[in-house]
């Protein structure tokens, strides 16, 4: 009977430890020419989503481009899609990101 028992819940153990997440999500990256320099983001996608899109561009104006690094990923993962708007007074920034999220993409 205790070898039934440990069986089953070696069993169930298992099964458990099978079902659990799994990190899920390619990662790509892209570059763009940015105001100040180059602007490089990663975009995680699982399947044809985009997940997550995170912008570096430390060379872009600090409160202006560092503004377009903040808010165009969010829109960005909202949209599934990297043709979003550009943040106002941030043209150049916003553009750079947006290309080097297209390259990234396309590099898929």
């Amino acid at each position: 009977m205790k070898l039934r028992v440990i069986a089953a819940t070696l069993l169930a153990a298992t099964l458990l430890v099978g079902c659990g997440s799994k990190a899920s999500g390619e990662k790509l990256t892209g570059k763009a020419e940015g105001f100040g320099g180059e602007v490089t983001v990663e975009v995680t996608v699982d399947g044809d989503k985009i997940t997550d899109v995170k912008a570096v561009g430390d060379s872009e104006t600090d409160g202006i481009g560092s503004k377009a690094i903040e808010e165009l990923p969010g829109k960005i993962v909202e949209a599934n899609s990297a043709d979003v708007e550009v943040v106002s007074g941030a043209t150049v920034t916003s553009t750079a990101i947006i290309d080097a999220v297209k390259s990234a993409l396309e590099s898929k």
